[in-house]
């Protein structure tokens, strides 16, 4: 039998790889167990993993049964004896969790509710039905005859499941809408569900922690464009904490919302990552969708650098059944993300991110960006981009500042070769560039 030597130390496992809830349930004491599919740890990564964390490797970190077997195998007939708790930020192992955590008798969401959280249709049912503004939404299969769904009006196409602005557009006339379908069809993994338009003026989010049905913390950001406008251009994603920034009403009228809509969806324990839309014409908020996680776009680690407050420490405490720790003192400091992108050809190099930080304004940069990778991607999204950093500031004005010196530092600090039709052309450009090349090594 596969099966730890570890002690009878009280255990908590982790399902995929975030560093924050690897350093959190590590600084607890816990036994920490970090359970990765194959395909994720054969990748290996470049973020750092705290000393002393257990790893199980598993075919797929969103199968029931494939988890359930790996944890078997590691902690033998101790499983539920040391295994405290159970928690993940993976948007698609979310209901994994939920079900593990209920066959294993552990604090977690019931099933159904964390099949709601992940659930787009079900999630706009619920929060109508309780009375709240959202787009209404309809589910379309996949190959289904054009005929059986007939152009709404103006709206959204996008996965039923999943995170970011992946595989998601806009159809504005039924030529748009009918084109859409029968292109996203032959590649199609899930459902689609079809949103109603609207015409949003600014996006907001608002990221925090609920613990027996009471928000205990929540943070309030916006976008600087609406999430679907990095769909078709080339603007970089840019997310700006916006509480203490002179939007404090606005702020509170979120958080007012928010609180409604978690109720009407029966989410209790956890942390929160929910996004609302602001309509032009009225200014009101329309409810968007929420995740049963942290955002993406290191908004756990904007939420820690704006408010002094661990959303991974928050979801490691629930998931043990213990009171949410309170946040510190609002740093007071202006903080956004933004993403950071190359220009299109052959990746060359990719800046070093000890030096890319070494500003003290920059808190911490992700670079996705691989060597040898050409063409870069030409539509951008809330998923596609090649680094991101984060930032803050004494100032709104030189936070703005702040961002595009990263951004141009990004580009600065790489070495991207123009996609040449030769080898020949390919090595003169090098040779060009081997003077500025060397100076930055």
């Amino acid at each position: 039998m596969e099966m730890s030597t570890e002690g009878s130390r009280d255990a908590i496992a982790v399902i995929g790889l975030d560093p924050q809830l690897l350093h959190e349930a590590v600084r607890r004491g816990l036994r920490t167990v970090m359970v990765r599919d194959t395909a994720d740890h054969l990748r290996g990564t470049s973020l750092r993993i705290p000393p002393g964390v257990e790893e199980v490797v598993v075919e797929d970190v969103t199968d029931v049964g494939d988890v359930w077997a790996g944890l078997s195998r590691h902690f033998g007939d101790r499983l539920r004896e040391d295994l405290r708790g159970i928690v993940t930020f993976d948007e698609f192992a979310v209901s994994t969790v939920a079900a593990l955590a209920a066959l294993l008798k552990l604090p977690g969401t019931p099933l159904g509710r964390a099949v709601l959280m992940r659930d787009k249709h079900l999630q706009k049912q619920a929060v109508l039905a309780a009375g709240l503004t959202a787009a209404r939404s309809r589910v379309v299969v996949p190959g289904s005859p054009l005929t059986d769904v007939p152009f709404p009006g103006p709206c959204v196409v996008k996965p039923l499941a999943g995170g970011g602005t992946t595989a998601t557009e806009a159809a504005r006339s039924e030529e748009e809408y009918r084109a859409l379908l029968e292109r996203l069809a032959p590649s199609a993994t899930t459902p689609f569900v079809v949103e109603d338009l609207v015409d949003v003026e600014r996006e907001w989010i608002v990221d925090g922690v609920v613990q027996n049905g009471t928000v205990v913390f929540s943070s309030v950001g916006s976008y600087a464009e609406p999430c679907l406008e990095y769909t078709t251009d080339t603007k970089p994603l840019t997310v700006y904490r916006a509480d203490g920034t002179g939007e404090d009403e606005r702020c509170e009228e979120a958080r007012a919302f928010a609180g409604k809509a978690l109720h009407a969806l029966g989410y209790d324990d956890g942390v929160f990552h929910l996004e609302l839309l602001q309509d032009r014409a009225t200014g009101a908020f329309w409810f968007g969708e929420c995740a049963a996680r942290v955002g993406g776009a290191l908004i756990q680690e904007g939420v820690m650098a704006k408010h002094g407050f661990s959303l991974a420490r928050s979801a490691v405490e629930v998931a043990l059944g213990v009171p949410v720790s309170g946040a510190d003192e609002d740093t007071g400091r202006y903080v956004a993300t933004t993403s950071l992108h190359l220009p299109r050809g052959t990746v060359m190099k990719v800046p070093d991110p000890q030096r890319f930080c070494a500003p003290e304004y920059v808190h911490e940069v992700r670079i996705a960006a691989r060597l040898g990778v050409t063409d870069t991607p030409a539509v951008r999204s809330t998923v596609h981009w090649q680094g991101l950093c984060l930032v803050s500031a004494d100032s709104a004005e030189d936070l703005e500042v702040h961002l595009e010196a990263v951004r141009s530092a990004f580009v600065e600090q790489s070495m991207v070769a123009p996609t040449f039709g030769t080898g020949r052309q390919v090595r003169a450009f090098m040779d060009g560039y081997e003077e500025m090349w060397r100076q930055q090594l």
